[in-house]
């Protein structure tokens, strides 16, 4: 019996640590974003050759505000904010055409000026990858991380906040003239409340 007493108050320890004014608990959601319609086209002429580049496109999520739903009971006590990972999913790309995707994203705060937040090459849009890891905070790789830290100061300030991506297709071959699909975003964010006694 003492064994699982020790046991549990171990385990209250380790999720809940002491602060000033009560204490502090880690609440971790992962954050869907709305899937943005993507269109990629090439002259008629091109269906079905291989098109080393098409021109770019600009796509964006639309205003992103956290603080409407998955964190609004959080916002008041959060003291921090952190973003854990940022993966996307590319949604319904037609089988049969294929290419690879170029993606510069940026982040735009408040409707502010665009801060760069990486430029990747998706390999083989084809294969409907899913959940590839964006960016990862123990290994952030090309990830602009000062833009992150302001993605983190925004969502922590309750500021709405748009992803923006310029897509250009590189060695796209299409079976038809335009293909349709989703780029889906999600985000894993972590807040630090601070809870009263």
């Amino acid at each position: 019996m003492n064994k699982r007493f020790f046991l549990l108050l171990v385990m209250a320890l380790l999720v809940f640590a002491c602060g000033d004014a009560g204490y502090e608990a880690d609440v971790s959601k992962t954050i869907d974003i709305d899937p943005i319609a993507v269109d990629i086209e090439v002259p008629a002429l091109a269906v079905g050759q291989l098109v080393p580049e098409t021109p770019p496109i600009d796509v964006n999520t639309g205003t992103i505000d956290i603080g409407d739903n998955d964190f609004s009971d959080y916002l008041s006590d959060a003291e921090l904010f952190t973003i854990n990972f940022i993966n996307y999913t590319i949604d319904g790309f037609p089988a049969g055409s294929s290419a690879d995707l170029e993606l510069d994203v940026s982040i735009s705060i408040n409707g502010g000026a665009d801060q760069p937040l990486l430029t990747i090459i998706v390999p083989d849009a084809q294969n409907n990858v899913t959940d590839v890891t964006l960016y990862d905070k123990n290994n952030p790789g090309n990830v602009n991380q000062g833009t992150i830290n302001q993605l983190e100061s925004a969502i922590q300030n309750g500021d709405a906040f748009e992803m923006n991506i310029t897509m250009t297709g590189r060695d796209v071959t299409l079976q038809t003239q335009q293909v349709n699909f989703n780029l889906v975003f999600a985000f894993d964010v972590t807040a630090r409340i601070q809870l009263v006694d």
